[in-house]
């Protein structure tokens, strides 16, 4: 008798943000509740778009762009309302976009508000004072494995459930970070957030599984940091920016420790 092999578990999520709740009315009428943007400069839509970069000011983007799970904010979402609304959003496809973005935001003083799966129930991705909605979900994908050291170098925006689903499946490893918003954040999110999980106890927390990181820094310099011996190296530099909230530095790749899949 032939045996099919098993088939391969799917992810759960879309592989792309999910609202907590539906705006009422429509997207494109929503209001901002605390009102603290400020305009962006003369000119710099254009230039921003300039770049290559997708850029995207219709209202109904920048409402739902603007928004996270924040429990207030979902009640505020059923009177057409969302905390703040930014002035743009721009999509990059890779670290250059991401580092155009950030230079013309500097070049300007333009707030720059960082975003990936807008899975936290804190209000972290709202652009307080308007800006620029950075969305990193089109930098996404496992970028190499290193099958001896068990070293997966993958992009931000990959979806987690996506992610985990791929380096199983594909290299029979796992890096046993399960939040409870698997298929909602991005690997980007846990570092910045500095995640943990149902498996923390095993595997450890994000700080404990990532052994280096790539960050724009707010000038459009781009950084590597990790790598080195354990001693006589100065200040950890990965473990600065794990947790900063994307307050340091735009997180542009992301390299964890991995271990065989349990069988």
């Amino acid at each position: 008798m032939h045996l099919s092999e098993p088939a391969r578990p799917q992810p759960l999520g879309a592989g792309a943000p999910t609202p907590g709740i539906a705006l009422a009315d429509d997207p494109a009428d929503a209001t901002s509740r605390f009102g603290l943007e400020t305009p962006l400069p003369e000119g710099f839509v254009e230039r921003l778009a300039g770049t290559g970069v997708e850029v995207d000011v219709t209202p109904a983007t920048l409402a739902e762009h603007s928004r996270d799970w924040w429990p207030i904010g979902l009640v505020w979402a059923t009177d057409g309302q969302v905390p703040a609304l930014a002035g743009a959003v721009a999509r990059p496809t890779d670290v250059d976009g991401v580092i155009a973005v950030v230079t013309a935001c500097a070049a300007d003083g333009v707030p720059l508000t960082v975003t990936g799966g807008r899975s936290g129930v804190l209000g972290a991705s709202v652009p307080l004072t308007g800006g620029v909605g950075l969305d990193i979900c089109g930098l996404s994908g496992i970028t190499s494995v290193d099958e001896d050291s068990a070293i997966v170098s993958v992009l931000p925006g990959t979806f987690g459930d996506v992610f985990e689903d791929s380096l199983r499946a594909d290299h029979g490893l796992t890096v046993g970070h399960w939040p409870q918003s698997m298929a909602l954040s991005t690997v980007g999110g846990w570092v910045a957030c500095r995640g943990a999980g149902q498996y923390s106890t095993r595997y450890g927390k994000i700080e404990d599984l990532v052994v280096g990181l790539d960050v724009v820094l707010a000038d459009g310099t781009l950084i590597s940091t990790g790598g080195a011996p354990r001693a006589a190296q100065g200040p950890d530099l990965t473990q600065l920016f794990v947790g900063s909230e994307g307050t340091l530095g735009v997180i542009v790749g992301v390299h964890l420790r991995a271990r065989p899949l349990p069988t």
